[in-house]
């Protein structure tokens, strides 16, 4: 049987933020397709579902998790403006200059503080990516599961996702062979707008590797794995209604 997520110490804003979000937005349906709980000593991966996505996971996901996130959302106001307005805001999101400017200015104020209540783990593009290794080793010791959104979103962000990156396969990886642990990995879709949260069967990093796939290849493994998730959405009422008019 999983054990228990130890619990957060988190401060009573970051509780009180978490409750009133909870209050005010609709609840998405979560279907489970395994067959019981979760391995707490697991990687999550996911799609990142725009803006809203990570928040609304961190609030409705059934299990507590910690994040992986670009190492600048927790440095200095300066690095973070600078991330959230070029590269979330204007590159990813494809937001104009305007709402960009005032977003990334109001956000940056207080995203340093949300991220670190959130237990976010940097992630980096260099040799510092050992630091995230290491630090998600420790929280996956405690049976905390980590969460992953590797999709390549230089290009923006869509419902079918076409490349993964390969990070969390190069943790699943060192985990595996230095820390012997074989960590399941679990596919997660989130429809955002139609408020469906879809944890699919997790499938231990040990299995790929026993087949032979390289971390490219089981980056895509878990790719397809997540659009199969998407595929598998009920059908959108209100979209096939657009199409009859």
């Amino acid at each position: 049987m999983a054990k228990k997520v130890k619990q957060f110490k988190e401060n009573w804003f970051f509780r009180f933020l978490r409750w009133f979000l909870h209050s005010v937005k609709r609840k998405p349906y979560i279907r489970n397709d395994n067959d019981g709980p979760l391995d707490h000593k697991a990687i999550i991966v996911a799609n990142h579902s725009g803006a809203a996505g990570p928040m609304d996971l961190s609030i409705f996901f059934p299990y507590k998790f910690v994040p992986w996130g670009a190492h600048q959302m927790k440095e200095g106001y300066k690095s973070r403006w600078n991330y959230a307005y070029h590269t979330f805001y204007r590159q990813k999101m494809k937001y104009g200059k305007v709402r960009s400017f005032i977003l990334a200015t109001l956000l940056s104020i207080i995203n340093k503080f949300l991220y670190v209540n959130m237990r976010l783990v940097p992630t980096y593009q260099d040799v510092r990516f050992t630091k995230t290794m290491r630090e998600s080793l420790r929280f996956a010791k405690q049976d905390i599961p980590i969460l992953v959104f590797p999709e390549d979103s230089n290009e923006g962000y869509f419902d079918e996702i076409t490349r993964f990156n390969k990070g969390f396969a190069v943790f699943a990886d060192y985990a595996y062979k230095y820390h012997n642990l074989d960590l399941p990995i679990y596919p997660v879709y989130y429809a955002k707008r139609r408020k469906i949260i879809i944890i699919g069967k997790a499938i231990n990093y040990g299995e790929l590797k026993a087949q032979g796939l390289n971390k490219s290849e089981v980056a895509e493994a878990l790719r397809l794995k997540v659009n199969e998730l998407y595929a598998s959405l009920p059908e959108d009422k209100k979209a096939k209604k657009k199409k009859r008019r």
